[in-house]
């Protein structure tokens, strides 16, 4: 089971990786946007050297053809180094992309999973993740638990090496729920991370204890005893 982190923001990425047990990091345009005019490659490299080389860095393509998708795949890992992660779009030419890429060695992630066909399709054209778009099936009627209790049910079958990655959460059930359902790994906004650990349940329990603890020993803490 693995946590990954759904950003590109430096100081967000810095501060969780102090806190939470991260195995990887994803990025795709819309966080790359949310950063503004950036040095694209720069930036990567930043997070490359702030995650360093033992957590996996996914990065997205654009193009919408094989030639396109490949070149971008190619230019990508050239910059990055071989072991980062593409993510390419589960679409027609998605996938040519996709068998090329991974008969070549590329590691790569489908993403914009939407239906159990979409993953059944990249699992068998050799891909490391299938990214199930969890919050975003939900708005469009579609029963996201099933779809991944159903991708998980066919990898234990099949014995394959690939992994059900969801993504795409509102909310800390989300998250929950995915994993409960046979996700082998999720990636988070750090913000939905923090929502787990900010019950105020969770302060007014450990505030509790410090009074009980404070009235027998009167401020002083077990370093003191």
């Amino acid at each position: 089971m693995r946590l990954m982190l759904d950003s590109a923001n430096l100081k967000d990425l810095e501060r969780a990786l102090e806190i939470y047990p991260i195995s990887g990091v994803t990025t795709n345009p819309q966080q790359i946007q949310g950063e503004g005019c950036i040095d694209f490659f720069g930036h990567l490299k930043s997070i490359r050297s702030l995650i360093g080389d033992d957590r996996s860095l996914h990065v997205q393509v654009l193009g919408r053809d094989k030639r396109t998708i490949i070149g971008e795949a190619e230019k990508i890992c050239s910059i990055l180094g071989e072991g980062t992660y593409i993510s390419v779009p589960v679409t027609e030419e998605g996938l040519k992309a996709i068998r090329d890429l991974t008969q070549r060695g590329f590691n790569i992630t489908a993403t914009t999973v939407f239906s159990t066909i979409q993953g059944i399709l990249a699992m068998l054209s050799g891909v490391k993740y299938v990214a199930v778009f969890y919050n975003r099936m939900l708005n469009n009627d579609i029963d996201a638990p099933r779809v991944i209790r159903e991708l998980a049910n066919m990898l234990w079958t099949n014995t394959s090496n690939t992994q059900v990655l969801a993504a795409s959460f509102k909310n800390v059930t989300e998250i929950t729920t995915s994993y409960a359902s046979g996700a082998g790994a999720c990636t988070v906004r750090p913000e939905v991370l923090s929502m787990g650990l900010g019950m105020p349940s969770i302060q007014k329990a450990v505030s509790d204890f410090r009074r009980d603890w404070d009235e027998v020993y009167q401020g002083k803490t077990i370093l003191d005893l």
